[in-house]
């Protein structure tokens, strides 16, 4: 099926599907009077007559029509409202005591091509989205909320917002930040859910941090061999927030009775610390996929280059991979090494200062060695950053010099 222009007044619109004709026509009765084979599919120019659409199609293709065209057509126009939509991120914030979403336009720049991770995982993960945003449309409803849970874990570093960012790319849903330490209580948190739209991805961010300190425990022993969420409480230990968001309460909102109001939507949860977290909070179905961005190793650093310089091969890149395999550094260090900083040498200052008024294509060889010298600077000031690391891995504790030094 061909992609349908939608038509105007006294306008035809022929389609083929799967080999019936079928006729579009712009319908001249209003939305009150229309009869059962009338359809709005897009509002018109004023609320009192919205643009209503007639089909056309001979009546021994009405299951046709019925299970598959239309369908068809109404995945299709939410394919493309989704994608000339803008995205939004949105946050809770508390006004008068009472939480609210604010949202702010969102164009995140990361995408799959750009994480740091080993290819073959990222494949995987897009599978799993695909399979989750496909299995949405076509899949008939079950008596499960349809969602997906992930738990991204790892180090500070390791591209867990990047991975974020680019699965609101792939998915073009939007972002609901889910701050629990400014939600009163299991009521407010409940609504601030009720609030959040289909097709969009909710995301708890560190929810181990320390400086929140959000911690789980159950109450009581006996409890604790019960392994009965509803004795589980997070503390929000803020001053001014004298509430209680109980456990009980955030898992009725990922996957309990709450969770099935709405469709499409996808949980996140990261952390930098997933031994802290509570076990109720993460086991599988839940959080159907664990996910762990690691250190960065030789194959993230080849996307790192290419990513922001370009290349694909280089002398020095023996030398790193062998540097990156000895020492833990995160892709965040490893890309701030990558990017060409404003003071330059003095060959790139010359060779820019020949690009001024020559030829374009004199110019553009000119420009070729300004990014491979820029390339060369950047890399040998990463192999200079990870052999300090290395120098201060293998460096005794100073509290172990103070001892040897007293002995």
């Amino acid at each position: 099926m061909t992609r349908l222009s939608v038509p105007d007044k006294n306008q035809e619109v022929v389609d083929n599907f799967d080999g019936p004709r079928m006729w579009w026509r712009l319908c001249p009765k209003s939305a009150k009077n229309r009869g059962p084979t009338v359809i709005s599919l897009l509002p018109g120019d004023s609320d009192d007559e919205p643009r209503c659409y007639r089909l056309v199609f001979h009546k021994r293709h009405r299951k046709l029509v019925l299970d598959s065209y239309l369908p068809s057509i109404v995945r299709q126009w939410r394919e493309i409202i989704a994608t000339n939509r803008q995205r939004l991120l949105f946050t809770n914030h508390s006004q008068e005591g009472k939480s609210r979403w604010i949202n702010v336009p969102y164009n995140p720049p990361a995408t799959f091509d750009m994480l740091a991770m080993d290819h073959s995982k990222k494949i995987e993960i897009m599978e799993d989205l695909t399979a989750f945003r496909e299995a949405a449309s076509t899949t008939p409803r079950s008596a499960k909320a349809w969602k997906r849970g992930y738990l991204l874990h790892g180090p500070p570093g390791t591209g867990k917002s990047t991975m974020i960012g680019a699965m609101a790319n792939f998915l073009e849903y939007d972002v609901y930040d889910l701050d629990l330490t400014s939600i009163k209580d299991n009521a407010e948190l409940r609504k601030l859910f009720l609030d959040t739209t289909d097709r969009s991805i909710i995301v708890i961010e560190d929810i181990d941090a320390i400086e929140v300190e959000l911690t789980t425990k159950r109450k009581g022993k006996e409890a604790a061999k019960e392994n009965d969420d509803n004795h589980l409480v997070i503390e929000l230990s803020e001053k001014n927030n004298k509430g209680k968001v109980t456990l009980s309460g955030l898992l009725s909102f990922v996957d309990g009775l709450w969770s099935a109001c709405g469709s499409e939507r996808i949980f996140v949860f990261t952390t930098n610390h997933v031994d802290r977290l509570d076990p109720a909070l993460i086991r599988r179905g839940r959080m159907d996929r664990h996910i762990e961005m690691s250190y960065c190793r030789f194959e993230a650093f080849k996307m790192l280059a290419k990513s922001y310089l370009d290349i694909t091969e280089h002398s020095l890149f023996g030398e790193i991979g062998q540097l990156l395999d000895e020492i833990d550094t995160t892709p965040a260090d490893v890309a701030d090494n990558l990017m060409p900083r404003g003071k330059r040498n003095g060959e790139i200052d010359r060779l820019l200062d020949e690009m001024n008024g020559a030829p374009a294509d004199v110019a553009g060889n000119l420009m070729l060695r300004v990014k491979r010298r820029e390339a060369d600077d950047c890399l040998a000031g990463l192999v200079e950053t990870l052999k300090k690391a290395k120098m201060k891995a293998a460096a005794p504790p100073m509290d172990s010099v103070e001892e040897a030094k007293e002995e």
